[in-house]
């Protein structure tokens, strides 16, 4: 073998040694960045992706594919339509909205829904039943922010420009979703800054009849009475305010080892359609509905800063469905 040759072979050998330790140093310098997820998230379960080119109300966006999605978990003011106005799903003749007068602060709210994803490419999340009566799809979506995907459930509670309204098929991520909610009522943020949304006591349930309300007072007694369970708020049954669970929708009370029965003497938080029978009345069909503000079941502490309505508010225009 030549010198040269001789020479060159202990760098040769070096050179080959070095290069898989510089192939890792590359390559934990340029691993992929991981995305990150909303927290809260967890359980919910991809359903694919599409891209936002309609924003109907501050709750329900039209893609591109022609499909209408629902954000679940939330309810925001309606936008009001004329009777027999059709929704952007092919064929239907049926639109939560026609006939409503609009509530306040709809456009404001359907505003900041644009503002998060209109005209971007969203991810469909499913946290349980997947479609509402009006054949819409029930999803969670997420936006990308740079590096991280937002929840736009949470972003549009966390602002103030919806309320929870937890489904009977519990979502997942409720209680950051409760967080989110908590935070713009102690800022009066968005909605929670009008009257029109202000939490009633049992004493004014009644001006928030015909739309979606939370209601917070103690329960003065819990009858089981055939078919139904009822809390009653206040002394006379036939006008006060009630909460009403139908028989068949104490398997998910019984499913979490909660009785309606042990709320009484309680301070609760309810939320959920305002009735009118023999008084004021929320059907709650699902335990999120309701919550105790002074101890477990599930406890959650009372929201700061904000009051009851007790000698305002207006009326509430007709609603029907969330």
């Amino acid at each position: 073998m030549h010198a040269w040759r001789l020479a060159l072979l202990p760098l040769l050998i070096l050179t080959a040694a070095l290069q898989p330790a510089e192939a890792r140093t590359h390559r934990a310098h340029h691993k992929p960045h991981k995305e990150r997820t909303a927290k809260g998230t967890h359980g919910l379960i991809p359903a694919g992706n599409g891209v936002v080119i309609g924003v109907l109300s501050g709750d329900t966006v039209t893609l591109r594919d022609g499909r209408v999605v629902r954000l679940a978990g939330i309810l925001a003011p309606k936008m009001g339509a004329p009777k027999g106005a059709r929704t952007a799903q092919a064929g239907s003749s049926q639109d939560e909205n026609a006939g409503r007068t609009p509530w306040p602060l709809a456009g404001e709210s359907r505003h900041a829904l644009e503002e998060l994803v209109l005209n971007r490419t969203v991810k469909l999340m499913l946290g349980g039943v997947d479609h509402d009566r009006y054949g819409r799809i029930l999803a969670h979506l997420m936006v990308r922010d740079g590096r991280r995907l937002v929840w736009v459930q949470d972003a549009l509670l966390r602002q103030g420009w919806a309320e929870l309204a937890p489904h009977p098929d519990a979502p997942k991520g409720l209680a950051a979703l409760r967080r989110a909610e908590d935070h713009a009522r102690e800022g009066k943020l968005g909605l929670w800054a009008d009257g029109f949304y202000a939490v009633r006591d049992p004493d004014t349930a009644f001006r928030a009849q015909g739309r979606y309300a939370v209601v917070t007072g103690r329960v003065l007694d819990a009858a089981d009475a055939r078919d139904r369970v009822y809390l009653n708020f206040g002394a006379d049954r036939r006008t006060d305010f009630t909460v009403e669970i139908d028989r068949r929708d104490m398997a998910a009370f019984r499913a979490r080892h909660l009785s309606p029965l042990d709320l009484k003497d309680r301070l609760v938080e309810v939320r959920g359609w305002m009735e009118e029978h023999n008084g004021p009345m929320i059907r709650v069909t699902n335990p999120d509905q309701i919550i105790t503000t002074d101890g477990r079941w599930p406890h959650r502490r009372p929201v700061r800063g904000q009051k009851e309505d007790k000698d305002g508010g207006d009326a509430a225009p007709a609603a029907s469905d969330p």
